[in-house]
């Protein structure tokens, strides 16, 4: 079979569609190959972006763990440090109840023939001067505080409203140490409880806290515990009786001698203003550093005990007088006591002054016991009575 055009050419009719097949086949043919291309240049993106996602996701969870991670250490050092802070603090108030409670009995054990055989200006002398140097060394080790003859002038000059609570804390120190011949530990640490009364009251008129109806009849029947003590342990005469059991043991009943009581008052008194005017200065300049707070109360106690001690050494010309008469157990009130101080400080200033009246009450425990075993102290009924009525009084008074 032939066709024939308008240019008249003549085509054979099989050989006509066996090279439109071959063309249609070569087309055919690129048109698979460039599909494959396409196909293939499609799934190398696909797989190029399918692994650059991969990637990023993987890159976005290893961040996410580790701000995790992060988040977890922080945590976790808070947690720590939250707990260490809690830990000290305890230990802190552990060791102020054992200071408190060991005072008396120490006193004591340095007493002889009725007398006390140191000096109690020198042995506060030496409390409040190992006080200022541990305050004077923080406060430089920190450097919390840099010399200057200008900012030295203003610094002296706020430092004079520490001057009240350090005269009045220099009074009420050397007078628990003389308040120790006209009473037994137990009674002088029974009767300090009346710290809590007075310091209430100053609390009220001062800081101006208000009490509860609960609070107001828990300081009445504190008040109450301890004048029904002091009633029925009151000595008229110097004799103390004496009970021996054998060689090695003699029962010693409690007592307080009528001067302990109006001593025991003024001493009360005193400790409760001090422990409130000094609160009241630590708080009002909360954002000072509370070494240079230390120091400036610390450096007028120094100086007021400095007065009589120093008169002490002038009289006698001998330095090693100043010291005459300490014992083992006199050093002990010294570093113990200058602890006691250090630390109170810190209770004070970051939490309340009722701690340190919480500290007294429990110290009680301690007096107790030391007194029982080093002076064999007989219990009276008088004790028991007031030391169920304080304990009563303590719980309803801190009881939220």
């Amino acid at each position: 079979m032939k066709l024939e055009f308008s240019d008249h050419s003549i085509v054979d009719v099989p050989c006509f569609f066996r090279g439109y097949a071959i063309k249609a086949h070569v087309v055919l043919v690129q048109l698979s190959l460039h599909t494959m291309s396409i196909h293939t240049s499609t799934n190398l993106s696909s797989t190029m972006s399918d692994s650059s996602i991969l990637n990023s996701s993987r890159a976005q969870s290893s961040s996410i763990s580790l701000l995790s991670l992060t988040d977890k250490s922080s945590n976790f050092l808070q947690t720590t440090k939250r707990i260490s802070h809690s830990l000290i603090f305890r230990g802190m108030i552990g060791f102020q109840i054992m200071a408190y409670g060991s005072y008396s009995v120490l006193v004591h054990l340095c007493e002889k023939n009725g007398r006390i055989t140191f000096s109690s200006s020198t042995m506060n002398f030496m409390i409040e001067f190992l006080k200022l140097i541990f305050s004077f060394n923080a406060l430089i080790l920190l450097k919390q505080f840099t010399f200057d003859e200008k900012s030295f002038l203003s610094v002296m000059k706020k430092s004079i409203p520490y001057s009240i609570p350090a005269i009045l804390y220099f009074i009420n120190n050397n007078l628990a140490v003389h308040m120790q011949l006209y009473m037994d530990p137990t009674s002088y640490q029974i009767l300090s409880n009346f710290k809590i009364f007075t310091t209430a009251l100053l609390y009220r008129l001062v800081i101006k806290q208000i009490l509860s109806k609960r609070q107001w009849f828990a300081l009445t029947l504190l008040l109450f515990g301890g004048f029904i003590y002091s009633v029925g342990t009151l000595k008229n005469s110097s004799f103390v009786s004496k009970t021996r059991i054998d060689s090695s043991l003699i029962i010693r009943e409690m007592y307080i001698r009528p001067l302990g009581i109006p001593m025991i008052i003024i001493y009360c008194i005193l400790s409760g203003l001090a422990g409130v005017y000094n609160e009241w200065i630590l708080k009002r300049n909360y954002n000072e550093s509370l070494h240079l707070q230390n120091v400036f109360l610390y450096m007028y106690g120094t100086l007021f005990n400095l007065i009589p001690t120093f008169r002490l050494l002038t009289t006698n010309f001998q330095f090693n007088h100043l010291f005459h008469g300490f014992t083992f157990y006199t050093w002990i009130i010294v570093f113990t006591q200058a602890l006691n101080g250090l630390f109170m400080s810190v209770v004070i200033k970051h939490s309340s002054n009722i701690i340190r009246l919480f500290v007294i009450s429990f110290s009680l425990i301690v007096t107790t016991v030391l007194s029982f075993f080093i002076y064999h102290i007989s219990l009276n009924m008088y004790f028991f009575i007031s030391f169920i009525t304080m304990t009563c009084a303590l719980s309803l008074y801190y009881t939220n």
